[in-house]
């Protein structure tokens, strides 16, 4: 059941972040991994809502899990070079 319910969860967040409503999606993802805190592709779609909603640390730190879950990762890798940009540059700005 479990595994069933993961995907469940997977397929509605995933749903949420197609129609851009982060807070939903988040809540999805981390639902999920509470029952997997273990699946790399799980944190990777966490940290695309957290992207999208604008939580800059909450993405990093997401993307950074799931590389240590999966070094080879490369979708996880690209993302987290992209948000440490927009971090630097929303710095910059600030100054």
């Amino acid at each position: 059941m479990e595994q069933g319910e993961i995907e469940v969860l997977l397929e509605v967040g995933q749903a949420y972040l197609l129609n851009k409503d982060y807070k939903k999606a988040i809540s999805k993802f981390s639902e999920a991994l509470r029952i997997n805190p273990h699946d790399p592709e799980i944190y990777y779609y966490l940290g695309l809502a957290y992207e999208g909603a604008g939580e800059y640390p909450e993405a990093v730190k997401t993307y950074e899990k799931t590389l240590l879950l999966d070094r080879g990762h490369g979708n996880a890798e690209i993302r987290l070079s992209e948000v440490k940009k927009e971090m630097t540059k929303a710095k910059k700005k600030k100054k």
